[in-house]
């Protein structure tokens, strides 16, 4: 029984673990620790199959694209050009390095694709270059190659914050706030009414609410407070709370008149409440389509998701554990509190269905082949397939009774679980040839490879933050997205404690993808 794979597998995680969270000086290896242990328990033989390797990566992957699929596009929108352009000039000048060594010491170009794939550790370009020339060589360069690439790019992520003097929660803090700049604090204020139009005109809550991009939580209409009327018409001397950010409320206060204090009493039923959404029949769904919500006379005023406040807009998707800021009558709080759910633990976390469904049409996606001119056919292969699949799921939250949402208790695990799954059997696998390789082919390759990266990922760091001043955060998920390196994401997130890096990352990756499959089909084509 303990020659057994699932026992070597459990056995390097356990030990790695250890190993990893062993601090000298505040200093730790983290993931770095299971990649060693593993390549030197592939060396003795304990090897375990690819299938335990595509599993962890296939879980890894799509619980990483789910999770960032909402703040992918946005940062598509926002910063995608930026980031992009940097995964290119990333990969290009990795190319034109590794090339220009493999001119001057007259080495063969299936030697050099080879020490390309690897130093990249991306198992689509070593397939793509062989789909050009099927020759043991550019494996052997792979094999070789490879296991260094990993240990390197995952090192040179743990101490880049360390040769740029970075301190990485200051980053993470300056992260958050750069989103709450972008995403505003929302806040609720009381007005009367002092406009002289109030007096003459039929003015709706409605039309003021489209205006100014506020949300009304409540009213005292005429001394009065009307139930029953869905849109009532305000008049002049009426009181009302709204919630909006500071530059909209600044806005209201013209069309509406006078801004009063906290002490005003509204003489109504009206409670204020804050719900998380667990309910899975309303996550994925947009506000303005929940019926239910008129019904019960309630009003969600702000959205609270990853630290930063949303104004609720009709069209706002809600997701799994948004903070709603909701006012709703006395009578209906508790039908109110159970249809939104307000509880992470009744929320199905054993759902397999989100999973397994998406698993299956990332695959699908990646094994479809697409022309590209002067180069010819290529895929987006497995990971890229899961990836963005996962994007476009977690950006649509449902599609009919579907829920792609997980709680953050299953994407935690999916995650944690993969990463362990993967890297120890990718080192493994990496281990098993690397003395014999070694011996048979030098350290030439791998001096090139590893002098390849680090001075091009040296280079484009230095310009990522000192020139271009960009958040840390961004320049890690960044490099690791452009090298599409897993080891180094999760080296990435290890560090900073958050998932944040995995937007820029999840940004830059189809891209990256896509050009290091081209580059290592081009490898095959010159010199």
């Amino acid at each position: 029984m303990i020659n057994n794979e699932i026992f070597y597998l459990f056995a390097i995680i356990s030990v790695g673990y250890i190993l990893g969270n062993i601090k000298i000086k505040g200093f730790s290896l983290d993931v770095t620790a299971m990649l060693i242990v593993a390549l030197i328990a592939g060396h003795y033989g304990m090897v375990i199959s690819d299938a335990f390797q595509y599993f962890g990566l296939a879980i890894f992957i799509y619980a990483v694209g789910l999770q960032s699929g909402p703040g992918f596009f946005d940062t598509i929108k926002n910063e995608g050009l930026k980031f992009n352009l940097i995964a290119v000039v990333l990969l290009l000048m990795l190319f034109a390095i590794i090339f220009t060594c493999g001119y001057i010491f007259k080495m063969p170009r299936t030697i050099t694709d080879g020490i390309f794939a690897g130093a990249l550790t991306s198992v689509p370009a070593l397939a793509a270059a062989l789909e050009i020339k099927n020759t043991a060589t550019t494996s052997v360069m792979f094999g070789l190659v490879y296991p260094f690439g990993i240990v390197v790019t995952v090192l040179f992520m743990r101490f880049l914050p360390v040769l740029f003097r970075v301190d990485l929660q200051k980053e993470v803090e300056a992260y958050e706030a750069a989103q709450k700049t972008r995403f505003p604090d929302i806040h609720t204020r009381n007005f009367r009414i002092t406009n002289e139009n109030f007096k003459t005109s039929e003015i709706k809550k409605s039309k003021i609410e489209a205006m100014t991009a506020t949300v009304i939580e409540r009213m005292s209409l005429d001394g009065t407070v009307e139930h029953d009327d869905d849109d009532a018409i305000l008049h002049f001397g009426d009181v009302i709370r709204v919630a909006g950010t500071d530059e909209q409320l600044a806005n209201l206060s013209i069309v509406l008149g006078q801004e009063i204090g906290e002490e005003h009493v509204f003489k109504d039923d009206m409670a204020v409440l804050r719900l998380l959404t667990t309910n899975k029949e309303i996550v994925g769904k947009k506000i303005g389509m929940i019926k239910e919500l008129k019904s019960l006379r309630t009003v969600i005023t702000k959205v609270r998701r990853a630290g930063i406040d949303i104004p609720s807009y009709p069209n706002l998707t809600l997701r799994l554990g948004d903070k709603l800021y909701v006012v709703a009558p006395e009578m209906y709080v508790e039908k109110v509190t159970k249809f939104i759910g307000n509880d992470l633990l009744k929320y199905p976390a054993a759902d397999f269905l989100p999973i397994s469904l998406g698993v299956v049409l990332g695959i699908l996606l990646g094994s479809i082949p697409f022309f590209i001119p002067g180069v010819g056919a290529i895929k987006l292969s497995f990971v890229g397939g899961i990836l963005i699949t996962a994007l476009v799921l977690g950006r649509l939250g449902r599609v009919g009774p579907i829920v792609w949402n997980l709680s953050p208790h299953s994407t935690t695990l999916l995650k944690t679980l993969g990463q362990l799954i993967f890297i120890a059997t990718l080192g493994t696998n990496a281990g098993k040839y690397l003395l014999e390789s070694l011996h048979n082919n030098g350290f030439l390759p791998i001096a090139i490879a590893l002098g390849a990266l680090v001075v091009s990922l040296g280079l484009v760091a230095f310009t990522c933050k000192v020139i271009l001043k960009m958040n840390f955060i961004d320049i890690l998920g960044v490099l690791s997205g452009a090298m599409t390196s897993t080891p180094s994401l999760t080296m990435a997130n290890n560090m900073t404690k958050t998932d944040y890096p995995s937007i820029a990352y999840a940004a830059v990756y189809p891209l990256g993808l896509v050009l290091v499959i081209v580059l290592a089909q081009l490898g095959m084509k010159i010199m």
